[in-house]
């Protein structure tokens, strides 16, 4: 499989540039952080109450699926009409 690069702005304002899986690991972590902190900010657990774990359970997915992203890469033509 080919080597993705993604663009990013560092906070110098510089350009970088970072694997695919690099970038989609640093997202699924801030978004694992963000559960840490809304626990925090309400001063409970996200399991405590049915509508928090509801959130907490999309977070999770979202973070999952970031971090899939590069697995789930297909190129036009590669096993793409089979997969409709």
């Amino acid at each position: 499989m080919s080597e993705y690069k993604v663009k990013t702005i560092n906070s110098n304002g510089n350009v970088e540039y970072e694997t695919l899986y690099s970038y989609c690991s640093r997202l699924s972590k801030k978004n694992n952080s963000l559960l840490y902190r809304l626990e925090n900010y309400l001063s409970k657990k996200l399991l405590d109450d049915p509508e928090l774990t509801e959130i907490r359970d999309i977070i999770l997915t979202v973070s999952a699926d970031v971090s899939k992203i590069q697995n789930m890469l297909v190129k036009d033509g590669d096993d793409y009409e089979r997969l409709q």
